[in-house]
């Protein structure tokens, strides 16, 4: 996958987070029979998120339950159940009607025995507080009373007011993560979009539902540039960091904002893609043209980048031991991958590190632009470490070259040690003859040769051996 595919997943998810809806759903447990409808949430980590239905959202699924129903009834007995109907509700209505005049009446009764008792009640007590001053104080207690109930009823109203109040501000200062409905999504036996009524998909690991009249991205920024793109052979398909123009070769990319690209073709050759891959850089104010040749297919993956000279680093984080094998653009042969980590360094920028599916016999088209350091401190740091790579590179460099001196040396030892040897021999011959004579007189010579031989290579061999381990040493000590 390219850096291109990544950042466009990745505005999709951001867009997604912004513009997700709820949607209603009814779904059945593995472990249950019964339906039950909720609006989905998200579906995130393999959870299920849900959240209970209200009572508005409840009628109007039973609503259009209910029409769905009406809608699959059989035609043919329509007319009768219609009919039915209106027997029944004609019938029910002139029930109905019947013991709400029957209450009615009942009602008028009662209220009529109610105020005559009422002001009867009214007559004695009046003429109770006419004859009996006793019966007023009574009644003025009474009152007295009625009217400290009615305070203290009041007092407990508004306590059982608060205390709902303080119930629904605990409710809604509840985390509305904390009210999800949470599921697995291997539980569910299944679950459909009561909108569309479509099975929801629970094989992915995270999506959430967005509004269908989302823009989609543009493949690449629009602008007032042109460019005339041919390919050997003909009729290849046109990509752009890895994504598909649905054009094909010769074409015109038109509107394309100036800047870096990497346009890629195909061709299906033999039953197997056939790619070819260029990054180039398009000028605003001039002809841009480019030709592609398709190539033998091969997995590789393209690393351009915005600056150039960039250095790439795969599945090896970069350190001061660690020199860039590669610098921006190129394009890297590799095999597939599932997940591949491509790691890119510069001075003056911050590093950065992607990762991509590598598929097979593809370019894998990679497109990178770093972000700059505007820290001073930063940079430093950053120069700091290259030097510190850099002696370290000498180091390494000094501890490999010091391998020949000493294996110069060696060989020179040895063969001083043979003419040593050589003219120890030729010293015992002579030594053994009692009389000079001329061969004596050659073995004598021989044998100083030899020694002054062996001299010069042990010489020799001590130079080499002294620059040799000079060299181990030296470069010991930078290497690490």
């Amino acid at each position: 996958m390219s850096f291109f595919k990544i950042f466009f997943v990745s505005l999709c998810v951001c867009a997604a987070a912004v513009f997700a809806r709820d949607v209603p759903v009814r779904f059945v447990l593995l472990s249950d029979s019964v339906e039950q409808d909720a609006k989905f949430i998200k579906l995130e980590k393999d959870t299920v998120y849900l959240l209970p239905l209200d009572s508005a959202e409840m009628a109007k699924i039973q609503k259009a339950d209910e029409a769905l129903l009406d809608k699959i009834s059989p035609d043919s007995t329509s007319a009768d159940t219609t009919e039915n109907a209106a027997e029944e509700n004609s019938l029910e209505y002139a029930v109905s009607n019947t013991a709400e005049a029957v209450e009615d009446s009942l009602a008028v009764a009662d209220s009529i025995a109610e105020a005559a008792r009422v002001a009867d009640s009214l007559e004695k007590a009046k003429a109770a507080l006419e004859n009996d001053f006793e019966s007023a104080l009574l009644a003025q207690e009474a009152e007295a009373e009625k009217d400290s109930l009615a305070k203290i009823q009041a007092v407990e109203d508004s306590i059982r007011a608060k205390e709902v109040q303080d119930s629904l501000a605990a409710e809604a200062a509840i985390p509305v993560e904390q009210k999800y409905i949470k599921y697995y999504k291997l539980e569910f036996k299944r679950m459909t979009n009561l909108e569309n009524k479509e099975p929801v998909n629970l094989s992915l690991s995270n999506f959430v539902y967005t509004d269908d009249d989302e823009d989609e991205e543009p493949l690449y920024p629009e602008g007032g540039a042109n460019i005339l793109v041919t390919s050997y052979p003909d009729s290849c398909e046109l990509f752009i960091n890895g994504e598909s123009l649905e054009m094909f070769a010769p074409d015109t990319i038109k509107k394309i904002k100036p800047g870096k690209y990497t346009l890629s073709v195909k061709k299906r050759l033999k039953d197997v893609d056939w790619w070819g891959s260029k990054t180039v850089k398009i000028n605003g104010d001039s002809l841009n043209k480019v030709r592609i040749e398709v190539e033998r297919p091969t997995t590789k993956i393209t690393v351009a980048t915005i600056p150039d000279g960039v250095e790439v680093y795969l599945d090896e984080a970069p350190t001061e031991s660690v020199m860039p094998k590669y610098l921006t653009d190129v394009a890297i042969e590799t095999e597939p991958s599932v997940a591949k980590t491509v790691y890119m360094r510069k001075v003056g920028y911050l590093d950065t590190a992607v990762t991509v599916e590598v598929r097979a016999f593809m370019p894998n088209p990679i497109y990178v632009e770093l972000e700059a350091v505007d820290n001073s401190s930063v940079v430093e740091m950053q120069r700091e470490y290259e030097r510190e790579r850099s002696r370290r590179y000498v180091g390494r460099g000094l501890l490999w070259s010091s391998i020949a001196p000493i294996i110069a040396g060696g060989i020179f030892w040895y063969l001083a040690e043979s003419d040593w040897s050589d003219a120890a021999d030729k010293k015992t011959a002579y030594n053994k003859s009692a009389f000079e004579s001329a061969d004596t007189q050659k073995l004598v010579k021989k044998n100083k040769e030899l020694n002054d031989s062996g001299d010069k290579k042990g010489l020799i061999a001590a130079g080499f051996g002294v620059l040799g381990v000079g060299l181990f040493v030296t470069g010991f000590v930078l290497a690490f």
